[in-house]
């Protein structure tokens, strides 16, 4: 896997919509908040457009996300908010730029397919707060910009449900139904020997568990090296009650294998915000209720 360089201060960084569109009520602090971290942003042609939901046509969207992959001056590339869209336009992007000039690609939720994109080309990006965000408590952002500039993240956190266990793999994933949304597709995830991480929001229980279901069905987990679950925020039980929460939903259409499996990971749709570096090689440790998750020096 190939890793960005880290930015520097004064460097350029892009801010593009490759989804929804984003008020324009919302760019002054969004833009007042990169340069207090020490960036020139950039803001690309779809932060000015709307159509329907989206920021721009598809081929408006994927030209600005072409254009911010080609610019050489542009360090670091901010999906402003997710939503919907990445699916209708990342046909129409040429991300071997990246392959030359590597920076860095931050967004979660929707933008799990832009991921799922450059894991495939071999250039590791950011799971992490999007600027639509950036209002929300402050420590995710400054842990987002300490990774672009260099920082190793390693983590703690506690959860139930956990299958104990070691592991060491690629990191690879992000939402849920979008990972789902993506088998059969050029940009479906090879999950093998890799650590899956899996976040969602909005999803009601039996959803989840039909997720789950398709990804077993499909093979995706069958071989994985562990599995890493973040939020599943405002995961709605139905009446009669589906009878297992999320976590347990999960442990379900696992159960037949042996790798390790951590819950409360803290990032997803709520805050903290926690990023992860999307493509690269990390050590994980679970036991029953502590897990770590450990990028030391590693590269895929």
């Amino acid at each position: 896997m190939i890793t960005p360089p880290p930015l520097q201060k004064g460097d350029k960084v892009g801010i593009v919509a490759p989804a929804r569109f984003v008020g324009q009520e919302n760019y002054a602090a969004i833009c007042s908040t990169i340069e207090s971290y020490g960036y020139r942003p950039v803001r690309g042609l779809t932060t000015r457009l709307e159509h329907g939901i989206f920021a721009g046509t598809d081929s408006e969207r994927a030209a600005d996300l072409q254009q911010m992959i080609d610019d050489a001056e542009i360090r670091a590339i901010f999906c402003v908010r997710g939503g919907y869209g990445c699916v209708r336009m990342v046909g129409k992007v040429d991300f071997s730029g990246l392959l030359r000039s590597p920076k860095w690609l931050v967004g979660f939720s929707d933008i799990t397919v832009l991921h799922a994109a450059l894991t495939q080309l071999g250039v590791e990006s950011v799971h992490g707060q999007m600027p639509v965000n950036f209002s929300k408590p402050q420590a995710s952002v400054d842990e987002l910009f300490s990774v672009l500039e260099g920082r190793t993240p390693n983590y703690t956190f506690a959860g139930d449900c956990n299958r104990a266990g070691d592991a060491q793999g690629v990191v690879c994933g992000g939402n849920l139904s979008i990972i789902c949304s993506l088998i059969g597709t050029p940009w479906q995830l090879n999950t093998d020997g890799k650590i899956l991480f899996i976040e969602d929001v909005g999803e009601p229980l039996y959803r989840i568990d039909r997720m789950m279901r398709q990804l077993r069905e499909a093979g995706m987990l069958t071989n994985l090296a562990g599995l890493v679950c973040g939020y599943f925020t405002d995961a709605e039980d139905s009446t009669p009650s589906f009878g297992l929460t999320a976590n347990q939903i999960v442990m379900d259409a696992v159960a037949d294998y042996g790798y390790p499996v951590a819950f409360g990971f803290e990032a997803g749709h709520q805050q903290p915000n926690k990023p992860l570096i999307i493509g690269r090689t990390a050590q994980l440790s679970v036991d029953k209720q502590i897990s770590k998750l450990d990028f030391g020096n590693e590269r895929a």
